[in-house]
């Protein structure tokens, strides 16, 4: 049986000549017995790219895709997705670049059906609610450290822990309506989580997320001190206050004053009549020097044990916060799964919402063997009709019909005179480079970018802006040279 093979898309830069024919794009695609890969070169460029090879360095296969991505402007693509994502994390991979790529057809026909789900459920008006879902992943990686964590951060992750099992319970929810299965590619990323329910219910027993405090009932010995030092506190204001008004109506302050310096509870006198509290200690002044802040000698046991208490207080709320971390350390791959596949589900929604805004279609890869195919576009690897650049689609999208229920058809308004030409690509199977001439500002480079930019697309699972439904190879690498780094947005 020979050897199967995936295709590679290779575009390389334009290059005038001097009767102004430019060579710009070769699309490489393997046949069945392929020649050993070699460098390519342009007839007006001494520069090379390299096809990729078993002995290329991962530092140089990462070298090539920032460059491909770079000048296929992926980013930009990514930025969009961004307007898009409900949660930080969300944002922030779009933001950084980090949308997920299949890295077989298998998994980019996974995030395909996704996104199919996702324009679904849109189309229904019905958007899952990622609110209260938040990016834990720091806090969960100090609790692991060793590093305690704090009232608010613990409940921080006990809020997103519960934020995602209302997701799927509203995504489970929603399918159960719908026998027919079409948001099952959905449920299926959270079907394996545990969503932790007990570490939720420990915390949300615990702490108390409004008032960000460790609650009386977190452990019986908490509760006891708490009782004491209520009913010791009482019995010392009760003193004070007796002795403050005892002080005022001797004339030894102006007002009754009940205060705490140095930690302890105590009344302020003037100076000149210290002598109202015999055998006071004087804790401080104030900055005069006119009035003193004393510790009544009844006082003195009840503030002993009021800081005794505190104490104690203090330190069982740190057992409670070390045992609420030490689970969430504990925990951390599950928080760390679950929270992947939040993300997962967040970027698959997303990819819906863009797919819906820019009346996106979803595409087929080509088969390799096509000969049982009745099919007409079968006998091409490469078969789109009326695509778009989806970044010069974004500057004419006033013009583009709002999204509805029939948005996903590829249908675009009739307003087309402003917006960016429709491009028409066929491929055979049999064809392995191509070369595209004309003169300049022909439109060259824009529809490189374009191919290369749908096929980077839909290996993320994502739909992008044509008719009918687009055909194009799965391929396992695609390298771009660009030699004048032009941006679409300039055309």
């Amino acid at each position: 049986m020979a050897a199967t093979t995936t295709p590679h898309l290779t575009l390389l830069p334009s290059s005038t000549l001097p009767s102004r024919i430019s060579l710009p794009i070769r699309l490489l695609r393997t046949s069945h017995a392929p020649p050993r890969p070699r460098r390519l070169r342009t007839a007006a460029a001494s520069r090379t790219l390299a096809s990729p090879a078993p002995s290329e360095t991962p530092e140089a296969a990462e070298e090539l895709r920032l460059e491909t991505e770079s000048a296929l402007e992926w980013r930009g693509v990514c930025a969009r997705l961004a307007d898009f994502a409900a949660t930080a994390a969300g944002r922030a991979a779009c933001a950084e670049g980090r949308v997920p790529v299949g890295r077989s057809r298998e998994e980019s026909e996974r995030l395909l059906e996704q996104t199919a789900a996702a324009v679904a459920l849109l189309s229904s008006l019905t958007p899952l609610d990622f609110g209260g879902v938040g990016d834990v992943s720091a806090v969960v990686a100090a609790a692991a450290r060793g590093r305690l964590l704090a009232v608010r951060e613990i409940c921080g992750v006990g809020r997103s822990l519960r934020a995602a099992r209302g997701v799927f319970e509203q995504l489970n929810g929603l399918a159960e309506e719908m026998p027919d299965g079409r948001y099952s590619p959905l449920v299926d990323i959270l079907q394996d989580c545990d969503f932790l329910t007990e570490l939720v219910q420990m915390i949300e027993f615990c702490l108390d997320s409004n008032l960000s405090m460790v609650l009386d009932q977190a452990s019986d010995k908490l509760g006891t001190i708490r009782k004491e030092r209520r009913m010791n506190i009482d019995v010392l204001e009760s003193l004070l206050r007796d002795a403050s008004t005892k002080i005022f109506q001797a004339g030894g302050v102006d007002s009754p004053l009940v205060t705490k310096r140095r930690s302890r509870m105590c009344v302020g006198v003037k100076a000149s009549h210290k002598h109202l509290v015999p055998g006071g200690i004087v804790l401080s002044s104030s900055g005069s020097g006119a009035t003193y802040f004393m510790e009544p000698r009844d006082a003195v046991q009840l503030n002993n044990t009021e800081v005794k208490l505190a104490g104690d207080e203090r330190a069982e709320e740190l057992a409670v916060l070390g045992l609420l971390t030490s689970r969430i350390a504990g925990s951390r791959l599950k928080i760390r799964h679950l929270m992947g596949k939040i993300l997962e589900l967040d970027l698959a929604c997303a990819r819906g919402s863009y797919a819906l805004q820019i009346n996106g279609v979803r595409p087929a890869f080509s088969d390799r063997d096509n000969s049982t195919q009745l099919d007409p576009s079968s006998a091409c690897s490469v078969f789109i009709e009326g695509i778009q650049h989806p970044l010069l689609l974004e500057q004419f999208r006033g013009i583009v019909k709002e999204p509805d229920a029939e948005v996903g058809n590829g249908q675009l308004s009739d307003e087309v005179s402003a917006m960016p030409v429709l491009l028409d690509m066929r491929v055979k199977n049999d064809t392995r480079i191509v070369v595209i001439s004309g003169p300049n500002t022909g439109g060259k480079t824009a529809t490189m970018k374009t191919l290369g930019l749908a096929s980077l697309m839909s290996k993320a699972g994502m739909f992008f802006p044509a008719k009918g439904t687009p055909r194009l190879p799965w391929f396992d690498q695609v390298l771009a040279d660009i030699g004048d780094h032009q941006v679409v947005s300039v055309f």
